[in-house]
């Protein structure tokens, strides 16, 4: 038996790993124009009983709130995924923004994060920044931002046996650089590309570097299909995790 559908929103996606960096500027890549609240929520569900038997539940969901120079922005998500007894998926990820106009283009930024995910080995990355921002092209069709924040993170690893950091905790200072762009091709299609630069400021060596590639598809009013990639380098991961990460996904999104 196989289930894909829930409360009528589908996303459906080939996940090849799972990225150090996860990117939340794409949400805000054409903030709204109009004070208000925007979103968006996807959820999936794949259920198989028989030969290949798999319980993978997910979802994500992201809000949007303009009010005169403010931007906040909320973002939660998480997966739980079993197959005979083994665990494939289990992670949560909860990150809360604010950017407002300082002066023209220039923007100021703060946020913090809060993540866990098991096959990661994280038992907890929690982050908190800020930093300036500027907007390089602001068009109605085309947009550029640019940003840099230093960023405190904390991160604890699990007891893996076998591992060589197993229960270790770390504090770091770090650099976190973007560029993010988007490009409407029509009123129904657009582009959101994002680059992610993060040395650790006391070892430029120890780096995280995250790109997306993304092409939303307007279907409805209310629903949108999008498709991106994904790649993420982490040049000193936990031992037992690869330096490099990909991922291919395509979902199907209801807004509002």
């Amino acid at each position: 038996m196989r289930a894909a559908l829930v409360a009528g929103i589908v996303i459906a996606g080939t996940r090849i790993a799972s990225a150090q960096i996860v990117n939340v500027q794409g949400a805000l890549a054409k903030p709204p124009e109009e004070d208000g609240v925007t979103g968006d929520v996807s959820l999936k569900l794949n259920w198989r009983t028989g030969n290949n038997p798999i319980f993978d539940v997910g979802g994500a969901a992201t809000v949007v709130l303009k009010k005169g120079r403010w931007l906040g922005l909320a973002v939660a998500r998480g997966g739980y995924g079993t197959s005979r007894g083994l665990t494939l998926t289990r992670k949560t990820f909860e990150h809360l923004r604010a950017r407002v106009s300082i002066a023209g283009r220039w923007r100021w930024e703060a946020f913090i994060q809060h993540e866990y995910d098991q096959f990661r080995r994280l038992l907890l990355r929690g982050l908190a920044g800020t930093g300036p921002a500027y907007k390089l092209v602001e068009q109605d069709t085309v947009g550029v931002l640019v940003g840099v924040a230093y960023m405190a993170e904390l991160e604890e690893l699990d007891n893996r046996m076998g591992t060589i950091d197993a229960g270790e905790d770390a504090f770091a200072h770090r650099a976190s650089a973007y560029i993010t762009g988007h490009q409407d091709l029509s009123d129904k299609v657009a582009i959101v590309q994002t680059l992610y630069v993060q040395p650790r400021l006391d070892q430029p060596s120890d780096l995280r570097i995250f790109g997306e590639l993304a092409v939303q598809t307007k279907l409805t009013t209310h629903i949108a299909l999008r498709n991106s990639f994904t790649v993420a380098y982490d040049a000193s991961p936990p031992d037992q995790v690869e330096t490099l990460d990909t991922a291919l996904e395509l979902a199907l999104i209801v807004t509002w």
